[in-house]
């Protein structure tokens, strides 16, 4: 099997497994519970919380754990517009964002918020002086991904940060950090978000689990109420094997996160090469979406006249799993609006593939890779 859709899941490390499994059956109590075996659940799940939070140079007390990002999504965007509403309705985003945060914007634009959307360059990077532009003084919440997951942009949320604290204090900024976790170094203070969105399933941890960070003072209203878990943030049973399977996957890949990405970059290079060489033998062209400077483990590549679904069930045929564009919307026959907003020319959007690495991929997959997609686009061509 060639697995190149790392952006939708990744497989999670066997240690990971091994240690969620463990823990299942032996620690299982409730970490509320004042009993021992609550008290030792209690400790692993804030020995997690510390390893993780210093994976983002955080204070364990911001950090919130959720379902996944998802969840850590939407608990950013509808807690703080609950807030905020008394201040203003104003909420700033880009075209390019994952659907768990234009769906609920979308929600709260049913509910009288009014969304506006940032201008983008052809590769959905967002554009600053826009920004700049854009900010308004009842503008309470600006959400903006840090990498995005299908052509891996590498948007400038740092440089953002700053233009939102000199137009306002009030205004809250959350970053969708989920395709960037573990690609990119994140510190969260020198980046200067509010919030900030994190999943384990993308980073070899186990599916289901999640994290906010909550920068501390900031306010927010918690999406699910109860028991008052999660310093009140998130009721609900706590998730203790899932999420100590999460810290250990984050101190794994944080500490493998330079070595796995100049894999990524090696294979990301091989399969453009072979691609470009094997496509100009058969006198056909391919288009790379994806920036030259994006996140090296992420490669979005057009196929003229054939569809994205075709391809990617012909590669399935050979044991070759890619995407045809966010795992959300891979299903939907519809352009994706990351392709859309980037002005991607309609004949090439619709056969566009997103190949996406990990540390675990190699440099010889990447070879077969383009071999058969060589042979897919020859059958499919004369269709």
């Amino acid at each position: 099997m060639i697995y190149f859709d790392n952006s939708a899941t990744t497989r999670p490390y066997k240690e990971v497994v091994e240690l969620v499994s463990r823990l299942m059956y032996e620690e299982f109590g409730n970490s509320s519970s004042l009993h021992n075996l609550g008290i030792r659940a209690e400790r692993i799940l804030e020995n997690a919380r510390k390893t993780l939070a210093d994976t983002i140079k955080a204070s364990p007390e911001e950090i919130i754990f959720t379902s996944g990002g998802t969840e850590s999504v939407n608990m950013a965007i509808r807690g703080s517009a609950d807030v905020l509403k008394r201040y203003g309705k104003h909420i700033l985003t880009s075209p390019v964002e994952h659907s768990a945060s234009l769906e609920t914007l979308k929600a709260l634009e049913n509910m009288g918020f009014q969304v506006e959307y940032l201008k983008v360059d052809g590769y959905g990077k967002i554009l600053l002086d826009d920004l700049r532009e854009k900010l308004r003084s009842d503008t309470i919440f600006v959400n903006i991904m840090a990498v995005n997951n299908e052509l891996g942009t590498i948007e400038p949320i740092t440089e953002a940060a700053a233009i939102i604290r000199e137009n306002s204090d009030l205004t809250l900024f959350h970053v969708d950090a989920v395709q960037a976790y573990g690609k990119i170094p994140i510190n969260v203070r020198s980046i200067g978000a509010d919030l900030m969105s994190f999943s384990a399933h993308k980073i070899h941890g186990p599916k289901g689990v999640g994290m906010l960070y909550i920068k501390k003072g900031t306010r927010l209203n918690p999406l699910i109420t109860g028991g008052g878990h999660e310093h009140k943030m998130r009721s609900g049973t706590v998730n203790v094997p899932g999420i100590a399977g999460f810290a250990l996957a984050a101190s794994t890949k944080i500490g493998r996160m330079k070595e796995d990405q100049q894999n990524c970059r090696k294979v990301r290079e091989k399969l453009l090469d072979e691609l470009n060489r094997r496509m100009n033998e058969l006198g056909m062209a391919i288009r790379v979406n994806s920036p030259e400077d994006g996140a090296d483990n992420i490669l979005n590549v057009s196929f003229k006249g054939v569809k994205a679904e075709n391809i990617l069930h012909f590669l399935e045929m050979h044991d070759i799993y890619v995407s045809s564009g966010s795992a959300c919307h891979s299903r939907k026959d519809a352009v994706s609006h990351v392709l859309k907003a980037a002005k991607v020319p309609n004949e090439w959007a619709q056969g566009a593939i997103r190949f996406s690495f990990s540390g675990e991929n190699t440099e010889d997959e990447a070879v077969v890779c383009a071999e058969k997609l060589a042979e897919t686009m020859r059958t499919l061509g004369k269709k």
